[in-house]
């Protein structure tokens, strides 16, 4: 579906967003990075090599922003943004605008499912993001315990301190508590999007699977649930190849981010280490 409507991806994504997508963007990268850049200054992190991961890049949107603050914030070479997508047509785009933004030396695109992250270590990931791309994966279970995987965590015993973050930017439906402007959203999901998404792209299938898609995803409070209720397995032993029979991982969702009359969210969240509970 996103190989044929790459090429017309990004003026699709402004035209039904208003010109706002890009302002959500942004606000998910401040999320991860912080607002002076802290995920690469703090002195956990200072003089050392930061890696970011962005699921279901897309054309590159969040990639480059990322990119950007990694050039502003740091000087380190080995500071890397990877973005994975499973559209080799969306990835021949973004890696066209990373060219431009000059950002080849720090971003990379390649084809990657976030249910199969087979090329990635496990704690190797000092941060992932995923924006609108979540409510597409059929096993949402599996590829959050994919990134969990891959993100520096410490030990279950001992604090936090790596402050890894996972950010996932998704759509969800106003609620009927949601006031008028909410209303009105929910209207524009349910009925202008896949009007015009067809008018423009030439594929009215594809934008009403973008209307359904949006109607399916859960509630916040229900992804919420999701993320901090799954059980990972995770790895440990000396080798860190034996799989842990006491522990499990999950998220701990600090912030939901309410973005255009509730239309939008951005979870913020830390991968965790737990014990089981015995009797």
């Amino acid at each position: 579906m996103f190989d044929l409507i790459a090429n017309r991806y990004d003026f699709i994504n402004r035209a039904l967003a208003l010109n706002l997508d890009m302002s959500w963007r942004h606000r998910l990268v401040k999320e991860v990075v912080g607002a002076e850049g802290e995920i690469f200054t703090n002195n956990n992190n200072s003089g050392k090599s930061i890696k970011i991961l962005d699921l279901a890049t897309g054309t590159a949107d969040v990639a480059i922003l990322l990119g950007k603050a990694a050039a502003r914030y740091t000087t380190s070479s080995s500071s890397a943004v990877l973005g994975l997508d499973p559209s080799q047509n969306m990835l021949n785009v973004g890696i066209d605008k990373v060219k431009h933004a000059d950002l080849s030396n720090i971003v990379s695109l390649k084809l990657g499912d976030a249910r199969k992250l087979d090329s990635l270590d496990d704690n190797s990931i000092n941060a992932a993001t995923m924006s609108f791309g979540i409510r597409n994966v059929p096993e949402k279970e599996t590829a959050l315990c994919e990134i969990h995987r891959v993100l520096k965590k410490d030990s279950p015993s001992g604090p936090t301190t790596l402050e890894s973050k996972l950010a996932i930017m998704e759509f969800s439906e106003p609620g009927p508590d949601s006031g008028i402007m909410g209303s009105m959203a929910r209207f524009f999901i349910r009925n202008v999007v896949p009007a015009v998404g067809a008018a423009l792209s030439g594929f009215p299938k594809e934008y009403m699977h973008l209307q359904k898609s949006i109607n399916e995803f859960p509630s916040p409070p229900e992804f919420v649930k999701l993320m901090e209720g799954i059980k990972c397995r995770v790895r440990g032993g000396e080798d860190g190849e034996e799989w842990e029979i006491d522990t499990f991982g999950s998220f701990r969702v600090k912030e939901v981010v309410n973005l255009n009359f509730g239309s939008v969210q951005i979870y913020v969240a830390t991968p965790i280490l737990n014990k089981y509970v015995t009797e």
